[in-house]
Order: structure tokens, then C-alpha cells, then sequence
């Protein structure tokens, strides 16, 4: 019996500790909101993002990629989603991991909870090379690899371009 409680006590601590571990090396920092430009400019942007070295330069790129364009851009974090009230922005842009090939809970609420203008939103999910869709909803999806940041962003300006039916100059932009 005491051998039974031995090991019970051994399985616990092991868990205990795979939990640590797995949340110490998979977890994501929080998005310190901010903005960028005024809110009285014509296009309004919405990113709700997770914080990681890889999304953080992806939301970087797009804010340069738009320098010279009249768009008010405002960061969140992902997590912060139940707040938004979607009818204050031309688009949005929700960068955030997958687990199990499913979006996180916020999200799905999110989706379900105005489905009638899932037509404002651009997702990326970095959920490894597999290739998810949602029905309705504009989505990318590909791996956290801080050398591809560049082709994910091109991949969401284009299609904001589209959304806003902004008409870039290539000039202006890296």
C-alpha cells in the first residue's frame, strides 16, 4: 500500500512538473496595447495578437508596410477579444496559436458572436505547415519561423489592401 501511495505521489509530482515546464516553454507574454497614428484618419485597424518574437515582428512589418497609408491601427492582446466592439473597425486582424488543430476559446466566441461580418477579419494561426480554414473567415495559417515573418506579412497586407481598398504606391513601402 505504501508503494501505491509512493508512486501516486511520484505521478502527481511528475505532472505537476510537465505542467511547468510545458507552460514556462509554450506559453505566450501578454501584448502591452498600443497605437499607432490618429483615430480620426479614415481606416481603423484592429490587431489583436499574442505576444512572441515571431508575432511581435509580424505586427511590426505590417505597421511599417502601412507608414505612409491613412490608417489608425490599434494592438491588443488576443485575449482581450471580448472586449472589441466590431462595428468601430474596417478590419481585423487576429495573429494567435492553435492548439489541436482548434482556435483558442476567445476566438471561437469571437467568430460566433458576429457572424454576420466575418468579412472584416484576417486570421493568422501559427499551428505548424498544416493548412486550417473557417468557414467565412479569411485565414492563414503556417509556423512561428521568425524568417518567414516577411511572407506571412505580405500575405495580410495584400489582403487588407483588399479590405480597405487602399491603393498602395509601391514606392512608399519596404
Amino acid at each position: 500500500m505504501r508503494n501505491l501511495i509512493k508512486i501516486g505521489i511520484l505521478l502527481s509530482l511528475l505532472s505537476v512538473a510537465f505542467w511547468i515546464w510545458y507552460d514556462y516553454t509554450y506559453s505566450m507574454d501578454t501584448v502591452i496595447p498600443f497605437e499607432v497614428n490618429s483615430r480620426a484618419l479614415p481606416n481603423k485597424v484592429l490587431i489583436a495578437s499574442q505576444g512572441s518574437a515571431f508575432k511581435d515582428s509580424l505586427v511590426q512589418h505590417i505597421i511599417k508596410h502601412y507608414h505612409n497609408e491613412p490608417i489608425y491601427f490599434k494592438i491588443i492582446d488576443a485575449y482581450t477579444l471580448f472586449t472589441v466592439k466590431i462595428d468601430k473597425w474596417d478590419a481585423l486582424i487576429i495573429i494567435n496559436s492553435w492548439e489541436y488543430a482548434s482556435p483558442p476559446k476567445n476566438v471561437k466566441k469571437f467568430i460566433a458572436k458576429h457572424p454576420d461580418q466575418l468579412n472584416k477579419l484576417i486570421i493568422l494561426s501559427t499551428i505548424g505547415s498544416y493548412n486550417f480554414s473557417l468557414k467565412d473567415v479569411d485565414m492563414i495559417s503556417g509556423e512561428s519561423i521568425i524568417e518567414h515573418t516577411p511572407l506571412y506579412a505580405k500575405k495580410i497586407t495584400n489582403r487588407l489592401d483588399s479590405l480597405l481598398n487602399v491603393h498602395n504606391n509601391p514606392s512608399t513601402h519596404d
